[in-house]
């Protein structure tokens, strides 16, 4: 289903996986330190991290799954960074944080609403929300496209998506590739509407 608002794709709640195979599903994940690809893609996005987010010392990893390697590297980096996953480290740290990171999460989540409200309480004034998702506006084949084939990815998310998440929850989008990575500043102002 899309939604006529925002451009969110999303799937009916009744095709979502039960928790306990959707565990099963990420542990099959090689997302370790081990996997030089998968750390090299951390690293680079620590680097745009570093040029469009200036000031951030302390971050949260929100979605890191069994294997916190993207807090690992941004701890050897010079960040302080705690983590947060709904299934593998399911306490949320108390605090607010200049960063929340979230990496291959987004298509992941159940209520979209619900958890940037989450998100945005877990922000300083003024601090980053940093997305990797692959975005559905680039693929011209949306049927054929990979990324549909996991049956964890629900939502598919596009520029449009996130300028109207922008919009509603009082960010502004300082950095995207407008490929899979966007970075948003929360703004100190702003109105909450509910999409409709």
């Amino acid at each position: 289903m899309r939604c006529s608002v925002c451009d969110l794709i999303f799937v009916p709640d009744r095709y979502h996986l039960l928790p306990g195979d959707e565990i099963a599903r990420y542990r099959l994940h090689d997302n370790t330190l081990l996997n030089e690809g998968y750390v090299r893609m951390f690293l680079e996005k620590i680097s745009l991290i570093r040029q469009y987010c200036p000031g951030v010392n302390s971050a949260l990893d929100y979605g890191c799954g069994p294997e916190p390697v993207l807090a690992e590297l941004m701890k050897r980096d010079g960040f302080y960074c705690d983590v947060y996953d709904p299934y593998f480290y399911p306490v949320v740290p108390g605090g607010s944080y200049d960063l929340v990171i979230s990496t291959e999460v987004f298509e992941h989540l159940r209520d979209i609403r619900e958890e940037l409200y989450n998100i945005r309480s877990l922000l300083n004034p003024g601090g980053f929300l940093a997305v990797m998702t692959s975005f559905h506006d680039t693929i011209r084949d949306f049927g054929g496209w990979w990324y549909i084939s996991d049956p964890t990815h629900i939502c598919f998310f596009s520029m449009r998506t996130f300028d109207w998440i922008s919009e509603q929850f009082g960010f502004r989008i300082i950095h995207t590739d407008r490929k899979n990575f966007i970075i948003l500043q929360m703004e100190l102002q702003n109105i909450y509407q509910d999409c409709k």
